[in-house]
């Protein structure tokens, strides 16, 4: 009645019906005419791919193409709203990226509003035009994604957005000639100019892993415990300040765990928060 199209999280097809009927069932309870349903199936099954398989039963099909069966039973609706509840989550890994950029592709080319429920971020980074972050049953902020990736509002949202995930240190605000965060350990990072801040004010520092740099003669010294090499680039754990962080350069390190290295991050990358509201300091 409200002429919405709801694509399931379990795909929910009827595992009787073949993959036209499957298809083309909300047409069939809105009694229209065969030569429309099988016009629409058609078309539809065209766009998805799934031409040759219309005839097959749900359980001969793989999970990518049972999805899509799902997503052709909304489209052939024409609806003015899609719903979808986490449709990737049962599919594997290399399944969820290929599927992720057919529901891109398709809602290009469709041009229908979208309502897509995920608990990935990467999925709603690439796949959004905005994202709505709700955490406890609150929106935590609304934003296209660089915006939420470049200005997150608060802690929240700064650790869920990006991958791998913003680091958090404590700090406390320190100032001489210039304005400098200390660290647990007593090393010091600089801080960007004009910001509200007094001397000894507890903060909050996020830092994303791929802002921070490997040099020579940095401002901090971090001991290495992991090192993932993934071939395009590397990711390191480091100990700094008594805590755990995440390193993330591209290309290829001789760097091994165990080995004392040093770290640089530009103050305007720093993104500072408040550690009892964990809202974001301008």
């Amino acid at each position: 009645d409200r002429d919405i199209a709801m694509v399931f999280q379990s795909y929910a097809l009827y595992p009787h019906m073949d993959v036209s009927s499957n298809m083309g069932f909300s047409l069939m309870l809105k009694k229209a005419e065969k030569t429309t349903i099988d016009s629409r199936v058609g078309a539809a099954a065209k766009r998805l791919g799934l031409d040759s398989y219309l005839g097959r039963l749900p359980r001969q099909l793989s999970g990518g193409q049972r999805q899509r069966v799902a997503m052709g039973r909304a489209i052939v609706r024409d609806p003015k709203v899609f719903l979808f509840d986490e449709p990737l989550s049962n599919l594997d890994a290399k399944l969820r990226v290929h599927m992720r950029a057919e529901i891109k592709a398709l809602h290009q080319q469709l041009k229908t509003t979208s309502v897509y429920v995920t608990h990935d971020q990467v999925e709603a980074m690439t796949m959004a035009d905005r994202i709505v972050v709700m955490h406890d049953g609150y929106v935590q902020q609304v934003g296209r994604p660089l915006e939420l990736y470049d200005r997150p509002a608060n802690t929240f949202v700064a650790g869920f957005i990006g991958s791998p995930g913003m680091n958090f240190l404590p700090a406390k605000v320190a100032k001489g000639g210039k304005v400098d965060a200390v660290l647990a350990d007593g090393q010091k990072l600089r801080l960007p100019d004009g910001l509200p801040l007094k001397d000894g004010d507890a903060l909050t520092i996020g830092l994303r892993p791929e802002h921070i740099k490997l040099v020579d003669d940095g401002a901090l010294k971090a001991e290495v415990e992991v090192v993932e090499p993934l071939g395009l680039s590397t990711q390191f754990y480091v100990r700094l300040a008594n805590q755990q962080i995440c390193v993330f350069v591209m290309g290829r390190s001789n760097v091994r765990p165990g080995d004392i290295i040093r770290l640089a991050a530009d103050p305007a990358a720093l993104h500072l928060f408040d550690p009892k509201s964990g809202s974001r300091i301008e």
